[in-house]
């Protein structure tokens, strides 16, 4: 490959990185604005949760606590989503509910509130896992596109900022050696003519 071919593809490779650099700017500042939100999301699910568990530490002592905490199934219907390019799950619905018959359920009043106080605790940490891993798979992303834009900027642009200038001192060099060389052939061609112009004369 001569100068000029090398010359030309450096110039499409650091115009090609550099065109695309804005973009990836931009979809990670949207990611990362998805991130702020899902935390956010997910600080509030928390704190719920927090208050949930505190109820549910004030009750353990029933004696159906544990019997119905072990009964207990739950059902999440998620919808898959692509947010920014990143894959995640959309939480539509969550039930729950507990295997117990409802007559052992609903003796008391305490046993029924129980009851839904597991099932509500249940829910909330089905849904805030799924956020979690959601809010996860986003900071992989994000990770993934600062690697990529320190790399374009801090590792790729720089050689190539070299080479493109080595090559365009190289090529002013071949240039200024060709026209060097041009002016030389010039001037014996010139010395030709004279000398031709002299013969004649000489004659």
């Amino acid at each position: 490959m001569s100068s000029g071919q090398r010359l030309r593809q450096v110039k499409e490779d650091i115009a090609r990185i550099e065109r695309f650099l804005p973009v990836m700017k931009r979809v990670l500042t949207m990611l990362r604005a998805e991130i702020r939100n899902f935390q956010e999301r997910i600080a509030e699910l928390e704190l719920s949760l927090q208050h949930l568990q505190q109820r549910w530490q004030a009750c353990e002592a029933h004696p159906l606590c544990k019997t119905i905490e072990a009964s207990l199934e739950a059902e999440v219907l998620t919808r898959s989503e692509n947010l920014v390019g990143v894959d995640i799950e959309e939480v539509k619905a969550v039930q729950a509910h507990c295997r117990l018959s409802q007559v052992l359920i609903c003796q008391s009043a305490s046993s029924a509130a129980i009851t839904d106080l597991a099932i509500e605790r249940l829910q909330l940490a089905q849904r805030l896992q799924i956020e979690r891993r959601n809010v996860a798979r986003l900071e992989d992303a994000e990770e993934e596109f600062v690697f990529l834009i320190n790399g374009s900027e801090q590792v790729r642009l720089p050689p190539l900022h070299e080479e493109l200038a080595r090559l365009a001192r190289a090529m002013d060099e071949e240039n200024g050696m060709a026209a060097t060389i041009a002016r030389l052939l010039r001037e014996r061609e010139a010395d030709k003519h004279r000398e031709m112009e002299t013969w004649p004369l000489l004659g």
